[in-house]
């Protein structure tokens, strides 16, 4: 595979030190793709497609989910979560437009020092947190109620604080109005109407390694998990640019809704629905993180042109790869 220089630079940091890379690079250019996967002795190899956990790329699909019933009147984006939630008390609550742009007053983590101890134990009995899921069994449906409840937020802009459980707490409301709840919905939709045969939310079992070259296990969710829209997929980067590609080409209309200024961001993004809209270049992207296991995809609106790039190591330079090539690509 062709890539410029300053992906190879940043593919040499990758290898520096890591005896164990998978890395896959997928590369959507001018209507073609190409995709190209190294093992650790960094020669490209054949075979099957591996399929990544892919981390928090699960939550432009969760956001394609919401916009699909957005355009079928089944959701609105500016009604209050309070529409679709039942049973939480009369008072201010964010809309689902917030809670897709990070932009709804929701912590990061839904977490206090009670709910924290347990995952703590689990995590040293398992092996440390590459090995743990801290997301598996918190909150479950009572405690996302819980959190609902007694999270107080005023009628108010509130900044852009990246938030697990305000995605999953869209994922949860897609779930419901889907009749099936979230984990079903979307890989229904994923099959059905993405139409990637390689993708799904669930467990898969690539081995992936910690910043000591110590051999994890991937984390494992369960079909109840609340956290599950925010992260809980699993796909290759053959599948993720044809999700790249169903986004730009006008296939699924309602997708240019998640492209498109829905609030604010940092001072080199905006925010599209989950997606991250960079200022500087036409590029819609998103990082994944899942323990061991780190994956990145980028789409440039103008001309279609897409990266996907996945790395069984945690705590590593995906996003500077990803851009890399991107930026190659301009």
């Amino acid at each position: 595979m062709d890539l410029p220089a300053e992906a190879r630079a940043e593919i040499d940091k990758l290898y520096h030190g890591r005896s164990h890379v998978e890395l896959t690079i997928g590369i959507r250019r001018d209507g073609k793709t190409e995709t190209v996967h190294y093992g650790p002795d960094r020669r490209e190899t054949g075979g099957a497609p591996l399929i990544y956990p892919v981390g928090s790329i699960c939550k432009p699909f969760t956001a394609s989910l919401t916009a699909k019933y957005v355009s079928e009147g089944k959701l609105d984006l500016d009604a209050p979560l309070s529409a679709y939630i039942k049973g939480l008390p009369e008072r201010y609550y964010p809309s689902l437009r917030k809670l897709a742009t990070h932009t709804s007053g929701y912590t990061t983590q839904p977490y206090t020092l009670l709910t924290t101890l347990p995952f703590l134990l689990r995590k040293n009995k398992e092996g440390g947190l590459f090995h743990t899921n801290p997301f598996r069994g918190y909150p479950d449906e009572a405690e996302m109620m819980k959190i609902l409840r007694e999270t107080k937020l005023k009628d108010k802009p509130y900044k852009f604080v990246y938030s697990n459980f305000a995605m999953s707490v869209l994922g949860y409301i897609a779930g419901q109005v889907s009749g099936k709840g979230f984990w079903d919905a979307m890989n229904d939709y994923i099959r059905d109407e993405l139409k990637l045969p390689d993708t799904f939310i669930g467990n898969t079992d690539l081995t992936g390694y910690d910043k000591k070259e110590n051999p994890c296990r991937c984390w494992q969710w369960e079909k109840g998990d609340i956290i599950a829209p925010a992260g809980a997929l699993n796909s290759t980067m053959d599948d993720l640019l044809a999700f790249a590609k169903r986004n730009v080409d006008g296939s699924l209309p309602y997708l240019a809704m998640c492209h498109e200024v829905q609030g604010p961001c940092d001072s080199k993004n905006d925010s599209g629905l989950a997606w991250r809209l960079n200022k500087e270049m036409p590029v819609s992207w998103h990082t994944g993180a899942a323990g061991p296991y780190h994956a990145w995809l980028g789409i440039n609106r103008n001309n279609g042109n897409a990266v996907a790039v996945g790395i069984n190591y945690g705590l590593v330079n995906v996003e500077e790869i990803g851009f890399a090539i991107m930026r190659g690509l301009l």
